[in-house]
């Protein structure tokens, strides 16, 4: 099956969710450099889901440059996908308005863990569903779903002890691992 289509309402899908949570930052009470420090923490948490959000458009373009075919399992798996995506910016909206309470900020985290998890899933569904193609061949996910499993662990463990904001800190350096580890982008990312 042609992928065309699906990479345009995927693309769109994301577009619409940027735009959404960017819609949900209020206005500073006041325009000034206070009024803004104020939202700080609305700030971060926007900033995380933006940068999660783009990555994984990011990872997904390239990848569907290289697959040749896919089918409708990697269609459904990659609507889970979507479903989650959907509720980044309910999660950010929550954690960005109770920045220091444990329920908003493990939910946060367990979104961002799901997504991981689930963007693994669909990856490796797509890449077994295009057997014949042997630019996908070996692509290996073992480390980067190690690090993000104990990543989420330890802000979780940490959020519990008290200090829910380490959540946030984790999902950050979540996406730190997804993006910036040169040594993880060479064993997961697909085609430059």
């Amino acid at each position: 099956m042609d992928s065309g289509r699906f990479e345009t309402f995927i693309d769109a899908i994301i577009a619409i969710m940027l735009t959404v949570m960017v819609l949900k930052i209020p206005q500073p009470e006041t325009m000034t450099l206070t009024g803004i420090w104020d939202l700080r923490v609305m700030y971060f948490a926007y900033i995380i889901s933006f940068i999660v959000l783009f990555s994984i458009w990011d990872h997904h373009r390239k990848l569907f440059n290289i697959l040749e075919d896919i089918n409708n399992t990697v269609i459904w798996m990659y609507s889970i996908l979507i479903f989650l995506i959907t509720l980044v910016p309910y999660f950010t909206a929550w954690v960005a308005h109770e920045p220091f309470a444990l329920v908003p900020e493990l939910m946060f985290g367990l979104i961002f863990f799901l997504v991981n998890i689930i963007y693994v899933l669909c990856t490796k569904v797509a890449i077994k569903n295009d057997v014949n193609n042997e630019e996908v061949n070996g692509v290996s996910f073992r480390e980067l779903l190690l690090i993000n499993i104990s990543l989420f662990i330890v802000g979780a463990v940490i959020g519990i002890l008290g200090y829910p904001i380490a959540l946030l800190i984790m999902c950050l350096l979540t996406v730190i691992t997804w993006n910036a580890i040169p040594h993880i982008q060479k064993t997961y990312v697909i085609g430059e």
